[in-house]
């Protein structure tokens, strides 16, 4: 067949180009049969390259991107094309899940058994009040102390030492959500920014944080926000 074919294009061929070698040769074609002999050039082309095995592709595999169709011929639009369906399995967001805030403990890096504890706190002039210590810390004019109080419990029968002084962690007090001040450097010995000490066994040690606020403010407090940064970690806790 292949033969066939290539003998009737060199036919062709020929007399296209004898055409005009002559007058009285071979008698010039109309139009329309050079567009009848165009047409069924280019079909024969095509078939037979399409007949041809390509030494790149496998022709074969293209019969396996057909269109499923059904027992009478028809395509069969039901079944999907290209790659199976996969099941939509929702990817769970770890980050929607609620978190347990870290507590003052955890922020601080204190010992497995240590717990600190908000007592409260309260506003005041001078801290401590009662100056029974070799130092006090003093509001400014039209400002007030607010001081919050704190207990380090130790819940193991053996005593457990701290250093706070040497991790120097940093505290701010947000008050009612939009005063924010960083807590006092003092020299208290119950200064919890820098306490260095030991709590002793089934014991517990009391610690305070001093900041300044406005003197207007003292019968105004609605909410309380410690931040404890202690190296590259930032932990947020409300207090109240």
């Amino acid at each position: 067949m292949t033969k066939k074919i290539s003998i009737f294009l060199a036919a062709a061929l020929l007399t296209v180009s004898l055409a005009g070698c002559g007058e009285n040769q071979i008698p010039d074609m109309t139009d329309e049969q050079m567009q009848m002999l165009g047409e069924f050039t280019a079909i024969t082309l095509m078939k037979y390259d399409a007949n041809r095995r390509s030494r790149l592709v496998d022709l074969s595999l293209l019969e396996q991107t057909k269109t499923p169709q059904t027992e009478d011929g028809t395509e069969d639009a039901s079944k999907p094309q290209g790659m199976d369906p996969v099941d939509d399995v929702p990817v769970e967001d770890a980050s929607s899940k609620p978190q347990e805030p870290a507590s003052i403990g955890q922020a601080l890096g204190l010992p497995d058994g240590l717990e600190v504890l908000f007592m409260g706190q309260e506003i005041c002039e001078s801290y401590p009040e009662d100056e029974s210590g070799f130092f006090a810390v003093n509001a400014a004019e039209g400002k007030k102390l607010l001081v919050l109080d704190f207990a380090v419990v130790n819940a193991l029968e053996q005593d457990q030492a701290i250093d706070l002084l040497t991790a120097s962690p940093v505290f701010r007090v947000t008050v009612n959500g939009e005063y924010t001040r960083r807590a006092l450097n003092t020299m208290l010995e119950n200064d919890m920014s820098t306490y260095f000490g030991t709590v002793a066994a089934m014991g517990s040690v009391s610690l305070a944080l001093v900041i300044e606020v406005e003197e207007g403010m003292a019968g105004e407090l609605q909410s309380l926000i410690l931040e404890i940064k202690n190296g590259s970690a930032d932990t947020v806790i409300p207090l109240i």
